[in-house]
C-alpha cells in the first residue's frame, strides 16, 4: 500500500470520525474541532506531499454554508471497494489558514 493511498484513507477516516463526533457531541465540542483540525492538517500534508497526484477545486454546488474546496485526486483510487475521487472537502478559511496566499493559487485548478 503506497503513502498516497494511506493518506487518504487516513482522511477519509477522520471525515467519518469528526461527522459522528459533530453528530454525537456537537459542532463546538473540543473532540470535534480536534478530529476537523487532524483532517485538514493531512489534507495539507496530502496536497503538498503529492502535488502532481493532487489539486483543490471550488465546490460551486454547495450554496448553504461556508465555501469548500474539494481536495481532488488526479487519478481515481479503490478504498474499500469504492472508487474515490477525491479526499474530501476542506472549508477555504482553514485553507486559508494552511497554506501561503500563492501557495492556495497554484493549489486551486
Amino acid at each position: 500500500m503506497n503513502d498516497l493511498f494511506k493518506t487518504v484513507e487516513r482522511i477519509i477516516t477522520l471525515n467519518h470520525a469528526w461527522k459522528v463526533a459533530r453528530d454525537e457531541f456537537g459542532a463546538d465540542h473540543s473532540i470535534t474541532n480536534a478530529l476537523r483540525l487532524q483532517k485538514s492538517s493531512w489534507q495539507a500534508t496530502l496536497l503538498r506531499s503529492f502535488p502532481s497526484d493532487t489539486y483543490l477545486k471550488r465546490d460551486n454546488e454547495n450554496i448553504d454554508g461556508e465555501s469548500l474546496l474539494s481536495v481532488r485526486l488526479s487519478k481515481p483510487l479503490n478504498i474499500n471497494g469504492h472508487v474515490r475521487n477525491d479526499a474530501e472537502h476542506i472549508p477555504e478559511r482553514m485553507a486559508r489558514h494552511l497554506f501561503f496566499d500563492d501557495e492556495l493559487t497554484d493549489l486551486i485548478r
